[in-house]
């Protein structure tokens, strides 16, 4: 079986984090005690953890919804925001039973049931990443339908049924709201097909909509050198260059320019 990297989408969708809330300590105990008391206590801290999920400090994120989740359990929004902490940590198996306790308290919880599936997919079960996408799909009404195209797209990657990948790649670059890595997942596929022109036209229009990812203009202008469109690669490459001029890839970029 070949390996794909695997970009995965996650959707952070809790009603905690539209709010802003700034995290303070105290040492009075008596202060505690009354937060603890306090039945709106157990959203103050989800919505502190949203916010440091969302900056990246996923163990501080996690302290907060396991304090959540001791004083307000079987709260099903928080064991999703404990599964995304634990998935971004690389604690699948955490994650796993996670995302598992919310599908169990609400078992149409369509968000849980794709950060389960993006699990499955990081674990490498595809079958049962499948299951669970395949289960989010049939929620008309879910916001996130492409996220979940892409990554059952990748799911079929992986087994190699490059057929379905394709087509769910498809679906996840229906504008408005298109996957930015399905673009460049379907472009390899077309490529890997002999469809060069076809892959071409996707990485122009991912550079287009897409123009502070850089990734696009640099496997555009990789393509076109290998199809013997040098020049044509060029500003594609300069624009990785102007863009991330500190970036590895710009680095790639200058060492693709240097022999053209």
């Amino acid at each position: 079986m070949r390996f794909f990297p695997v970009a995965l989408v996650l959707a952070i969708v809790c009603g905690a984090c539209a709010s802003s809330s700034k995290t303070t300590t105290t040492a009075s105990s008596t202060r505690r005690d009354d937060q603890n008391s306090n039945p709106l206590y157990s959203l103050t801290l989800m919505r502190q953890g949203s916010q440091l999920l969302q900056q990246g400090r996923y163990d501080a994120a996690l302290e907060k919804f396991k304090e959540s989740n001791e004083l307000q359990p079987g709260n099903a929004t928080n064991f999703n925001m404990l599964g995304l902490c634990y998935l971004r940590l690389g604690e699948y198996d955490q994650a796993l039973q996670s995302f598992s306790s919310a599908l169990d308290y609400a078992p149409t919880f369509t968000d849980a049931r794709n950060n389960r599936g993006a699990t499955y997919l990081a674990m490498g079960q595809f079958r049962m990443a499948e299951v669970d996408f395949s289960s989010v799909l049939s929620d008309s009404t879910y916001p996130h339908m492409k996220d979940t195209f892409y990554n059952l797209g990748i799911t079929y990657m992986q087994r190699d049924l490059n057929g379905a990948a394709e087509e769910n790649f498809e679906r996840a670059i229906v504008k408005p709201g298109a996957v930015f890595e399905a673009y460049l997942r379907l472009a390899s596929l077309k490529q890997e097909n002999g469809d060069l022109d076809a892959a071409v036209s996707l990485l122009e229009e991912a550079a287009l909509d897409f123009p502070n990812r850089v990734e696009a203009a640099l496997t555009l202008g990789q393509l076109l050198i290998t199809i013997g469109r040098p020049s044509d690669a060029r500003p594609y490459l300069q624009h990785v260059i102007e863009a991330q001029p500190g970036n590895a890839m710009a680095d790639e970029a200058r060492l693709l320019l240097s022999d053209l």
